[in-house]
């Protein structure tokens, strides 16, 4: 029934493109040893809804040109079929001519017209294609940071952080710059266009505040969680296999010797694992003392830790004394900063 409805939905996009003005065109003019079929992907839309069309444009000689169905603005994912590049990001209004050149096979070097929106996002791609092209996922986002802050009100910053930030890598800043976004920036039809359901009504939602939580420890039966019982907390999830572990756990091991009042501050790693033979089998070698040893076999499914949204291991939660999350991600480096600017020593 489902597919029935797309269908349906496909076809009356695709009625639309018969109508004058609801289209818009994509041209290449490329060097001319530049044979290929790029995969074109974008949410397309009127008032009654839309979907997700994905089409393809075939590029001969270097040149090819392609007419898509559209009445909505829509943001448009370019796959030149590289694995070392991520698609391109084009900007669509109903009428536009899309024009995409360039005097090479790099996609990167490529500028794309049609619009002012494009045009931005081409000059910043061409001033960072080396780190684009490289695999330095957090130079990117460096990169793309530098934009926004210098551009809080251009909507080009807020389609970088939409279809190019590694919000998985960095989230603490991903909702850092969306937050200092303004202006037509911060219009929540940017959110919209790109379909981005992880963030509802236009804004980066914070995850969940933790009041108080009773897992599984080791020597304890249990131990309760409670961030207000501390300056400050910080959380290790993980799972059994991880290659770093150790570099990760001798973290842990020289943050509660740098702070070793439990008075002050809680410090717990915890095992995602459903078997408790593999949540207490590293454990012996790891001499921690002054941590939390806690497990909690439901893993990623556990309800609490939905509500906390820790999708993945390893990763770190640092909450302050009001059980607000100050840091959350899988760089050690950071979490421990965070870790130490909520709490002083003596």
């Amino acid at each position: 029934m489902i597919n029935i409805i797309r269908i349906l939905a496909a076809i009356m996009l695709l009625a639309l493109s018969g109508c004058a003005g609801n289209s818009f065109k994509i041209e290449f003019e490329l060097p001319t040893d530049v044979n290929a079929t790029f995969r074109i992907v974008y949410y397309a839309s009127d008032k009654k809804g839309g979907i997700t069309l994905e089409t393809v444009a075939v590029v001969t000689n270097g040149k090819g040109n392609l007419k898509c169905p559209a009445r909505n603005p829509s943001l448009i994912y370019l796959y030149t079929g590289s694995s070392q590049t991520s698609p391109l990001a084009l900007y669509a209004e109903r009428g536009n001519d899309i024009r995409i050149t360039g005097q090479s096979a790099d996609p990167y070097s490529w500028t794309a017209e049609g619009n002012e929106i494009n045009k931005e996002l081409s000059a910043w791609r061409n001033s960072n294609a080396k780190i684009l092209s490289g695999n330095d996922t957090a130079e990117k986002n460096r990169a793309i940071a530098s934009f926004v802050t210098a551009n809080p009100e251009s909507p080009v910053a807020t389609i970088l952080l939409l279809t190019s930030f590694s919000r998985i890598d960095n989230e603490t800043l991903f909702r850092r710059l969306w937050l200092s976004l303004k202006g037509e920036a911060a219009d929540r039809r940017w959110t919209e266009l790109a379909a981005r359901a992880d963030i509802p009504a236009g804004k980066a939602p914070t995850p969940g505040k933790l009041r108080s939580m009773t897992v599984r420890s080791l020597g304890n039966g249990t131990d309760t969680i409670r961030p207000d019982s501390a300056e400050a907390t910080i959380l290790f999830f993980w799972h059994n296999g991880l290659a770093d572990r150790k570099q990760r756990i001798d973290s842990i091991r020289a943050l509660s010797k740098e702070f070793p009042d439990s008075a002050r501050r809680i410090i717990a790693d915890v095992c995602l694992d459903p078997d408790s033979i593999v949540w207490r089998s590293p454990l012996r070698s790891d001499s921690l003392s002054n941590v939390t040893r806690l497990w909690m076999p439901a893993g990623l499914a556990d309800r609490r830790l939905i509500q906390l949204a820790v999708t993945r291991s390893p990763f770190y939660i640092v909450f302050s004394q009001d059980g607000h999350q100050r840091y959350r991600g899988d760089d050690t480096g950071e979490a421990l900063s965070a870790f130490r600017e909520i709490i002083s020593k003596e």
